[in-house]
């Protein structure tokens, strides 16, 4: 009894297992169905519903999800293998075998799959005793050789299979032990031994692996079966496939041993260029297929497969097949839906499946406005080329359809694109145009082909200074239009095109020679006078232009070589006030401060707090004495000098050299033994806050999971205080790698920086930041978010749109949110779509903007830039990007008068600071008493 209790409770705790499991996995259904209705194409969302059904046995619905995927989706080999599985083991009824074979059609034309049509083959055996059940079998061995029997690799097993099948079928025929074959049966006997030999021939006459095996399995079955020798064509086309298979065994071997996705394209580049030189089509097509299914999402090799279908078979049902798979496969690709929307036009399909596929592709989603630009292009041109090719009794109704095509494509990008991605995608209006000569040459329309234009140029100022544009509409005036309006164009044209790139002067001399061939006399010097007028300001402003630049190279000069006049000894004058100040420094005599008296004593402290460890930068005036200099604190009146060393508490947190963290640190970490085998284990960490106690124990046990750590070296002023950073050096050198993975780990609210430890002097150029700064289209840059949105909050909000790799909340060095956030998609289908999705939606009480993620590129500074900036001589620069002390000391009343172009990332010499003359005012020099005295204002 008590066996029997036991066997009871562990039966129900089984159970209860199993219930709990079984909620977990509805909920997850239950999550992954609301995911893929929100986004349709998230693969992956696809892929784990199915095996979550499959898991929990939940075949109708699996059925519907695998039905779900197929439509917006190829499904892989392994996908329809197991789908062909599982409804095998549940048809009973004829209209289920149906269904079957339905699957095996459709399984075949996704992508080459040797062991699907190996799996067609085996099921077909069902229809031998049906009538025409063998003829049946036959086509679907034939389709499969056709597909597959070229395959260099796996082409032999469906040759073999073949021979199975007819030889199976021979068995059934031969007679009984002991009984007479019929002159019918005999002539059925000798027909299908000509088949098998047939099959062989066949087959040893395409290269394939192993034929020298299967030529041996020949002679054997030749031998047995016929009298004589092996005939001499069927030796020699032997040969010569023997001959070309040796030449493609090293391009096979090359694809084989390929271990990365770019090396595997490369070899089977080198095998398509192998195969065109045979000039077989079919041999051709099927290394396609072999490269396309092991890079389905190579968008660039679909383009080169289908241009060379559409070259070799043109408008043929394999080109269009083709061409539906490559945009399932790649549908962010804009060429590819314009290749296949070309492709059903020369294939005559009718205008609503080319509407279909023009809104599949729109819902599809791209990752830039230029791709939407040109699959609209592409489909007003077949709308021009159908109302063009149309009979005259439908005129009416294809003009209809050519306007609505115009009309349908600058509406959605005006509303949809530009909103999306804060432009068109047509800088140059060139749809606009193109629909305004479709008005006027073909619809007979030049009223409303001005209606276009004019449109155009009033709302957008761009457009009125492109050129381009008026010489569209100019041109379009002189071919349909009249005189007059062809005049007011060219006028507009000169005064409104841009000055700075030759557009008014190429403006202007169309309006000259216009009216040297159409006006006359007093319209062409009215002409030549507005045009000397125009040209003159345009000269003007290109002179004015041309001598800002030549000031501004010469300011520089003069800059540089101002800050070469003084050395690093020229900066110790401190105030006497600040117990901390060092003596005047001897050589100061020699280079007094400006006179500034009784207004530099009352100014407010807090007008301009300046480090204090910075500098006093001097000019020098007459001379005077040291007793002459003033004993209050002197604020700098422009950047640091030549070798400044700016504050430790706000350096930016690179690596130091190895001299430098000897020197700073105290002595008892000294004693550590320094060699380039310990540094080669050691890792800098960085951005620790200053109120942290117990530093060492705390960097310990974050960094003891990765290994274990042998020493800990916290870098400290000379007065003993921690600076921020360390030194956290490990027993073995393989942690390192992990350890760097904990980079962003939080310590009491603060991120924590881990970077490897390297010697920036002795490697400059050396990366730290591990993100990348160009364009990617998979990922997306959010901003406007609220400094208490969460990632999980972030990490929901685009879930619902694509399968995420990673979300990233850019953070501030106290480890608080700026509001920023980078999400990164697997795919750019996925982030086109969430980017048209998510932009401009509320999170947490907040708008919130997205763009593709495009940062500039993070650069060195150069010699000269650093020099400017106070490093002088140093090379070090920080790891991480410019911290405070890199930006210009400039005083807020010279930043007011500089441009914002020049007052920002850069020191500003006094010239610049100057530069804004009133208009009509000569430029003067200002001295150096005058230059103090802006210190001074209130």
């Amino acid at each position: 009894m008590a066996n029997s209790s036991d066997d009871d409770a562990e039966l129900s705790d089984e159970s209860m297992e199993d219930d709990k499991e079984e909620a977990i996995n509805q909920a997850e259904i239950a999550k992954l169905d609301e995911k893929i209705a929100n986004a349709p194409y998230n693969y992956q969302a696809h892929v784990d519903r199915i095996a979550l059904l499959r898991t929990c046995g939940e075949f109708e619905k699996l059925g519907n999800a695998r039905r779900s995927m197929a439509k917006v989706f190829p499904l892989t080999q392994t996908l329809w293998l197991s789908w062909l599985e599982d409804e095998q083991k549940f048809a009973e009824t004829e209209e289920e075998h149906e269904q079957i074979e339905e699957l095996f059609e459709r399984a075949v034309k996704d992508y080459l799959c040797p062991e699907v049509w190996l799996e067609y083959a085996q099921y077909s055996i069902r229809y031998v005793k049906e009538k025409d059940g063998i003829e049946k079998i036959r086509s679907i061995m034939e389709r499969a050789l056709s597909a597959v029997g070229l395959h260099v690799v796996q082409g032999s097993h469906l040759w073999e299979a073949y021979r199975e099948i007819e030889n199976a079928i021979l068995m059934t025929l031969q007679p009984a032990p002991g009984s007479i074959c019929t002159p019918e049966q005999n002539d059925q006997i000798n027909h299908l031994v000509e088949r098998i030999g047939t099959l062989f021939s066949r087959q040893l006459a395409v290269p394939l692996m192993n034929m020298e095996s299967t030529m041996t399995e020949y002679i054997d079955w030749y031998k047995s079966s016929q009298d004589g020798e092996i005939p001499t064509s069927m030796q020699r086309s032997y040969e010569k496939a023997l001959k070309i298979l040796e030449e493609m065994k090293p391009l096979e071997e090359a694809l084989e041993s390929a271990d990365d996705d770019t090396k595997k394209l490369e070899a089977y580049q080198a095998c398509i260029a192998f195969e065109k030189k045979s000039n077989d089509p079919a041999r051709i097509q099927c290394i396609y297929e072999r490269a396309i299914a092991d890079n389905c999402l190579n968008s660039e090799l679909w383009v080169q497969y289908l241009t060379y279908l559409v070259r070799t078979l043109k408008s043929s049902p394999i080109v269009v097949s083709v061409h539906d798979r490559s945009v399932r496969n790649c549908p962010w690709t804009s060429e590819l839906w314009r290749m296949y929307l070309h492709a059903l036009e020369r294939h005559g399909a009718p205008h609503e499946k080319l509407e279909s596929v023009l809104e599949e592709a729109l819902a599809a989603g791209f990752s830039s406005p230029g791709d939407y630009s040109f699959l609209w292009q592409t489909w007003c041109d077949q709308a021009r080329r159908c109302y063009c090719a149309g009979d005259d009794k439908d005129k009416d109704e294809l003009a209809r359809l050519l306007r609505n095509a115009f009309d349908r494509a600058t509406s959605h990008l005006l509303n949809t694109v530009y909103t999306a991605f804060g432009e068109t995608g047509d800088p140059d209006y060139s749809l606009w145009c193109y629909w305004a000569r479709c008005e006027a040459q073909y619809l007979d329309n030049m009223l409303k082909a001005r209606q276009i234009m004019d449109q155009v140029m009033q709302d957008n100022a761009e457009a009125r200074r492109n050129w381009k544009i008026w010489l569209e509409y100019f041109q379009l005036e002189r071919l349909h239009g009249d005189i007059e309006h062809a005049r007011s164009v060219l006028r507009h044209a000169a005064q409104s095109s841009a000055a700075d790139d030759g557009s008014a002067e190429s403006a202007c001399l169309y309006l000259i020679q216009f009216e040297r061939e159409n006006g006359t006399l007093d319209e062409l010097d009215d002409a030549m006078k507005k045009v000397e007028s125009r040209l003159s300001k345009v000269q003007k402003r290109k002179e004015k232009v041309a001598m800002q630049i030549e000031e501004k190279k010469k300011r520089w000069e003069q800059n540089g070589q101002f800050q070469k006049k003084w050395n690093k000894q020229d900066w110790n004058v401190k105030s006497e006030k600040s117990p901390n100040k060092r003596k005047i420094n001897k050589n100061a005599a020699d280079h007094p401060v400006p006179e500034k008296k009784a207004r530099m004593e009352t100014r407010k402290e807090d007008s301009f707090k300046a480090p204090s460890s910075l500098p006093i930068r001097f000019v020098k005036p007459a001379s005077k004495t040291e007793e002459d200099l003033p004993k209050t604190k002197v604020k700098p009146p422009f950047g640091p000098p030549p070798g400044f060393k700016p504050s430790t508490e706000e350096e930016p947190f690179a690596p130091p050299t190895a001299q430098a963290s000897t020197s700073s640190e105290p002595k008892h970490d000294d004693r550590l033994e320094r060699t380039p085998e310990t540094e080669a284990r050691t890792v800098f960490v960085s951005n620790i806050g200053y109120e942290v106690e117990s530093v060492e124990d705390k960097l310990r046990k974050i960094f003891s999971p990765c290994g274990t750590v042998s020493a800990i070296r916290l870098v400290r002023s000379n007065k003993g205080n921690f600076r921020g950073f360390a030194y956290v050096e490990f027993q073995d050198k393989l942690v390192v790698q992990k350890a760097l993975e904990l980079d962003r780990q939080l310590l009491e609210g603060r991120p924590l920086f881990v970077s490897p430890n390297v010697d920036k002097t002795k490697q400059p150029d050396f990366k730290v930041f591990k993100y990348e700064t160009g364009m990617e289209r998979h990922k997306l840059f959010v901003s406007g978010l609220s400094f208490k949105t969460s990632e999980e909050k972030v990490r929901e909000v685009f879930s619902a749109h694509g399968l995420l790799k990673t979300v990233r909340i850019v953070t501030a060095r106290n480890g608080k949110s700026k509001g920023l956030a980078y999400i990164e998609y697997e795919n750019e289908s996925d982030a086109s779509q969430a980017l048209i999705k998510t932009d401009q939606l509320e999170v947490d009480g907040f708008q919130i903007k997205v763009a593709i993620s495009n940062p500039p590129a993070r650069k060195r500074p150069s010699e000269d830039k650093r020099r400017v900036l106070g490093g002088g001589d140093r090379t070090q620069v920080a790891g991480r990007g410019r911290g405070r002390t890199q930006l210009s000391m400039v005083p807020r009343a010279l930043q007011k008068s500089g441009s914002k172009k020049d007052d920002v990332g850069a020191g500003i010499g006094r010239e610049d600071a100057c530069d804004k003359d009133l208009p009509g005012e000569k430029k003067t020099q200002m001295s150096n008493k005058d230059f103090s005295s802006l210190f001074s204002r209130n």
